[in-house]
């Protein structure tokens, strides 16, 4: 247990200091995040407006509008009249809206990891970061982003319907489903920025799980990494809030408690924020391990292989 311990906190403090040396790299999911929050916004916008002006014969700003508009799109019995019966199948419409919208959220966020990975990989080979770069390889690779983000919403939909409407045992087999689909996932956005653009994400979910299996064998349960380093990080962090936090109110000082809790809070998010950043900088760095056989420092082979947990027979 001890081992395990130290190899996680070393692990993480690699990782921290692997992302913190190409610093370009955490400015992408900024940038990748506004994007994919504009094109959201469009396809909201898309469906809000015909909502917001459907003839009533109110004004914009009468509040019998937005009743008349509220009556119109929501569902009603059967029983009502043809009208409600019409506006019952807009309704379902809007349903189908959402549905593509949920589609069109998970190739966005796709393309953007895609962009992503692919400038975190050519970080660990010296070949700078560049955005532009990267959403060029990631318009080239649509037609796999495509194919994989339809499977992968399609499977984390039935995961959560079954998590949601089964009882607790049932729940517990989803939950190994979905275990067993992130770990055979793990390097899906790897392989597509690597393979040739492919329909079929049912490839791309195979050489992942042949990528992981040809490194760390048959018997994987899940990713170690950084749990035990991003624990330790959360109690020094909490420890540090408690002591800052007496010495404040032991003070009397409530502009020094706020502006102490203030700078706390923030810390916290960076923090957070940075090793987020660097658990994607390690699944790129055991990819290129895994697939290459490349150690990138100050990485050491043994920390990478012990990077998953095995099953004792």
């Amino acid at each position: 247990m001890i081992t395990k311990f130290k190899n996680s906190w070393q692990l993480f403090k690699v990782s921290l200091t692997v992302t913190l040396r190409y610093r370009k790299l955490l400015w992408f999911p900024i940038l990748t995040t506004l994007l994919t929050a504009i094109i959201a916004l469009f396809f909201l916008s898309a469906m809000a407006i015909p909502v917001v002006l459907h003839p009533t014969g109110y004004h914009l700003n009468q509040g019998q509008r937005w009743a008349a508009l509220a009556d119109y799109y929501l569902p009603a019995p059967a029983t009502q009249p043809q009208s409600h019966l019409l506006a019952r199948r807009d309704f379902r419409s809007g349903w189908l809206f959402l549905l593509v919208l949920y589609f069109v959220a998970m190739f966005s966020a796709t393309f953007c990891n895609v962009a992503f990975y692919h400038e975190i990989i050519a970080a660990l080979s010296g070949r700078g970061v560049s955005f532009r770069r990267g959403l060029d390889v990631a318009r080239s690779r649509w037609l796999s982003i495509l194919a994989w983000s339809l499977l992968a919403g399609l499977v984390g939909w039935i995961i959560r319907i079954i998590e949601e409407r089964l009882p607790f045992a049932k729940r517990l087999v989803a939950g190994f489903i979905g275990l067993a689909w992130s770990v055979a996932a793990v390097f899906a956005i790897p392989v597509i920025i690597q393979q040739e653009p492919t329909w079929n994400p049912l490839k791309i979910l195979q050489k992942s799980a042949l990528t992981l299996k040809q490194t760390w064998g048959e018997e994987l349960i899940g990713n170690v990494g950084f749990s035990a380093g991003s624990l330790v990080f959360f109690i020094c962090w909490l420890l540090s809030f408690f002591l800052i936090g007496a010495m404040s109110v032991h003070s009397g000082n409530i502009w020094l408690m706020t502006i102490t809790g203030a700078i706390w809070i923030l810390g916290l998010l960076l923090m957070s924020y940075i090793s987020s950043v660097a658990r994607h900088v390690y699944r790129c760095v055991l990819y290129l391990y895994a697939a290459e056989g490349v150690v990138i420092e100050p990485y050491t082979q043994d920390m990478l292989n012990s990077g998953w947990k095995v099953k004792k027979s």
